[in-house]
């Protein structure tokens, strides 16, 4: 469908309309892009009404006919933005007007080729017209039915024997419960799991069963389509109850359905269940109809949405959970099926082919969506248009890739799936864009950090097949070497994979918004700029992992990029002419060998994101483990910054000043510090009042870090690292009550920091690391009660570490290294129920003789399920 695209080119022409003060154009240019405007709407309305309708082939040609006058608009009003003058290079006022002066002479016969372009574009739109009146009517009908677009029969699933119910025992015990033996009042259950998880399957294997379906006067089960009829729906709730009954439909035509439909249930112990509800307002629509009689009545609820269900649940506790039983249950259940007369075990011959099924679950066949796409389709249609291309985005990622969230949010914003409001940075609306998705469970998270958040997520194996699907439907993304993806067509955005041999050269890519090289192995620098030289409107270019040694002075022509990533490269220099990507906003540069930024750096006032460091990543102990990089003083132009790691800052601390401007940073980063610095960092730090993340390191391991002087910090901070000497422990970080993360490192501090920071009251992370010069570390009954990571390393005379009852409860990491007076295990920890990871490296002999079997330590650290150690 043309949607993503039409929806897209709304936003572009925003934009566009706000250049068009800035030339002398001729004066029907602008009527004519307001007039794009107007169609592009229209459209957005007749596919609205259209979308996920199928059976008819003229209306999917006039849908890609949409898209690809949409994608026409698009190049037309991006070549505009081409064309418009840069943000201003030159402070000074005659070197401006001089640069002004020599854009207009090279760009001024583009722009007035504008016009041009936007009647043929007109021609291509009469010629849409003309056609759309031969539509039939059930084609282009605006009528929403309940089902038509989604194109799905909903049908209850069938009843499974007991054991073909795999990996659901502990919830379906639960489901069994709260249904049977519960409270006497209305009790609302809501199961929730991602599409194809079985939902539907559990319920109906549960409540259809003689022994509990027997024990209410009357049932029902409808679907709640994504667009249905309140009217319709209470008379099929009614039809139901009554058949379960074998009576009459209630024929008084003075009540309405609702009335008839409450005045039936009266009385009566009911249950209902209420299919493959996706939204609040749904719910919301629906619940007054049901009577709150003391008799046990109950009504079920699944979707794919954990939002909806908790607010359609009677309370947390009646939220079944179901997510797709592990890979061992399904291995289980198929050779049990498979194979009966071997005893469920499957012939060596064969074991291949049945793990190859047991992962996929299901082949695709032809274009056709496969019984996990029928799932996922309503929910996918009940997507914005915002949601749908961060969905879809998945694809541009090889199967099973975990992506970092940051990443994603980078990306969606330079895509501008994600714009800023008034309230929250663009980057903020992707998070929520994130965090919907999930609550979906249209996507995974594959680690969860510990503030909660996720750090990496994917789409699983069969929810990858359908966006692959949706991706070819839209033309959203042509991956290589995925075998559907046509080389004829005019590419939107390319994603080369490690295992693809060669670049695609005969492609159109004129059209290429977006490109990846995703851990390319060996890539030819030639084959690479004619990419670039092809596709000059690029917005995201993300070259991580790639195999790249220089920086391609064709990326600096590519002056519409919004987003460029170098990181994981072996590139060492960034030249002079980056100052041309005006529009700039993600600069990632970690892991490459670049260690000075070129003074052109500061003309970039769009960016927001600049990342440039090297971390070793074999010995992240070792002080001078990560490497910043230097950076000009003009940086403080740079007004935009949210992020800003790592910068080496010069002997004098010149670079404070210019930081000092900087005043929306969330993220510092600072290495090279001396104690001369002190003053004038305290004054940077103190201005920037929205950081979120500070991180600080000395010169060397024996210079100090001068700190004590902020006075004003901001208590917006989550995470502080600081490395290097320091006298005492800040006064300050005891009133940081959002920090989540601190990191102590060769502090050297003559007394314990653990009595100050047990009582902040969100701290989930504690890094100390040669911190302490003393000899035990105490940690007091009842604090640092949300604390889940501690991390003891380096500390030279430390010899004893006592956990007293009632601390750090909730912990589930612990490692200690590098600490040769240390003997014995920490006293109490056998008291810390939840720890299940205990990491160990380079510890005296005596202290590792303790883990053996014949020792009476072992005791104490059984339980965790995860001990590991190294030396």
């Amino acid at each position: 469908m043309a949607e993503l695209a039409v929806a897209a080119e709304l936003g572009s022409v925003q934009i566009v309309m706000r250049l068009l003060s800035k030339f002398d154009l001729q004066p029907d240019v602008q009527t004519e892009i307001q007039g794009l405007e107007s169609w592009l709407r229209s459209m957005k309305a007749f596919i609205e009404d259209n979308d996920g309708r199928e059976g008819s082939r003229t209306l999917e040609d006039q849908m890609e006919k949409i898209r690809d006058i949409a994608y026409d608009i698009e190049n037309v009003l991006e070549e505009f933005v081409l064309h418009s003058p840069p943000y201003t290079f030159h402070n000074h006022t005659i070197t401006r007007m001089v640069h002004k002066f020599a854009h207009n002479v090279y760009h001024g016969f583009p722009l007035r080729e504008i016009s041009h372009k936007i009647a043929n574009i007109n021609r291509n739109i009469t010629d849409i017209k003309s056609q759309r009146v031969a539509f039939p009517d059930n084609s282009c009908s605006s009528r929403p039915l309940s089902n038509s677009r989604t194109g799905i029969q909903h049908q209850v699933s069938p009843l499974l024997l007991d054991d073909e119910m795999a990996g659901y025992e502990e919830p379906k015990k639960t489901f069994i419960r709260q249904l049977v033996d519960g409270e006497k009042g209305l009790v609302r259950l809501a199961v929730v799991g991602p599409g194809g998880s079985g939902k539907k399957i559990f319920v109906k294997n549960v409540l259809w069963k003689r022994g509990i379906r027997g024990q209410f006067d009357c049932h029902a089960w409808v679907h709640v389509s994504q667009h249905f009829n309140v009217g319709e729906l209470f008379i099929n709730m009614l039809k139901q109850f009554c058949d379960s009954r074998e009576e009459p439909y209630p024929t008084d035509d003075s009540l309405s359905t609702l009335a008839k439909l409450q005045n039936y249930l009266a009385g009566k112990r009911y249950v209902i269940v209420l299919d493959d509800i996706c939204r609040k307002e749904h719910w919301d629509d629906i619940k007054n109809a049901f009577p709150n009689a003391f008799l046990g009545c109950r009504i079920v609820v699944t979707t794919t949405s954990l939002t909806v269900a908790c607010e359609c649940a009677s309370s947390s506790n009646h939220v079944c959970r179901l997510n797709r039983f592990e890979w061992s249950e399904g291995w289980k259940l198929l050779c049990r099926k498979a194979f009966p007369d071997s005893n469920g075990e499957c012939p060596s011959e064969l074991k291949g082919s049945s793990v190859e099924i047991v992962q996929r679950c299901e082949i695709r066949s032809g274009s056709e969506l496969s019984v996990i796409g029928n799932a996922l389709l309503p929910e996918y249609m009940d997507l914005s248009s915002n949601l749908k291309s961060c969905f879809l985005y998945f694809s541009i990622f090889p199967e099973d890739y975990s992506v970092k969230r940051g990443r994603l949010i980078r990306l969606w914003a330079a895509e501008r799936f994600a714009t800023a409001t008034d309230y929250k940075t663009a980057e903020e609306v992707a998070e929520d864009y994130l965090n919907e998705l999930i609550q979906r469970n249209l996507v995974r998270v594959s680690n969860w950090d510990f503030d909660g958040r996720p750090r990496s997520c994917r789409v699983l194996n069969l929810v990858f097949q359908f966006i692959i699907q949706k991706c070819k439907d839209e033309n959203f993304a042509s991956i290589f070497p995925r075998a559907n993806t046509s080389q004829r067509k005019k590419i939107r955005r390319l994603s080369i994979h490690n295992d693809y041999t060669h670049l695609p050269k005969n492609s159109d890519l004129n059209r290429v918004r977006s490109t990846f090289l995703l851990g390319l192995p060996e890539i030819s620098l030639h084959d690479f700029e004619g990419i670039l030289r092809k596709s000059k409107l690029q917005r995201v270019l993300d070259l991580q992992g790639a195999s790249l040694t220089e920086f391609s002075e064709d990326i600096t022509n590519l002056t519409l990029l919004r987003y460029l990533s170098l990181r994981d490269t072996k590139i060492a220099k960034i030249p002079s002419s980056i100052k041309k990507l005006s529009y700039l906003e993600t600069l990632d540069l970690r892991q490459t060998d670049i260690t000075e930024l070129p003074k052109e750096i500061s003309y970039l006032h769009n960016l927001h994101h600049l990342f440039a460091y090297k971390k070793n990543v074999i010995n992240s102990v070792v002080f001078d483990s990560v490497q910043g990089v230097k950076i000009p003083g003009g940086i403080s132009s740079l007004t935009n910054l949210q992020d800003l790691s790592l910068v080496m800052v010069d002997a004098k601390g010149r670079i404070l000043k210019h930081l000092k401007k900087l005043s929306q940073l969330k993220k510092l980063g600072l290495t090279g510090l001396l104690a001369e610095h002190g003053e004038a960092l305290s004054a940077c730090v103190e201005q920037m009042q929205n950081l979120r993340t500070l991180d600080l390191c000395s010169a060397s391991k024996a210079e100090y870090l001068e700190v004590s002087e902020i006075t004003n910090p901001p208590l917006t901070l989550q995470c502080l690292y600081l490395k290097g000497h320091l006298k005492e422990l800040p006064w300050w970080i005891s009133s940081l009550n959002n920090l989540l993360r601190i990191g102590l490192k060769w502090s050297k501090m003559e007394e314990s920091p653990l009595q100050a920071l047990a009582s902040l009251p969100n701290l989930v992370e504690l890094q100390l690391v040669d911190c302490y010069t003393g000899e035990e570390l105490i940690f007091e009954a009842h604090g640092f009660k949300k604390l889940k990571k501690l991390v003891i390393e380096e500390f030279s005379k430390l010899h004893t570490v006592v956990i007293e009852d009632g601390a750090m409860p909730d912990l589930k990491e612990v490692s200690l290294g590098k600490c040769p007076e240390l003997r014995t295990f920490p006293q109490g920890i056998h008291k810390l129920a939840k720890v299940e990871n205990l990491t160990l490296y380079d510890m005296a002999e005596e202290f590792v003789a303790r883990l053996r079997k014949n020792s009476e330590d072992p005791v104490m650290v059984r339980r965790i399920p995860v001990v590991i150690h190294s030396q």
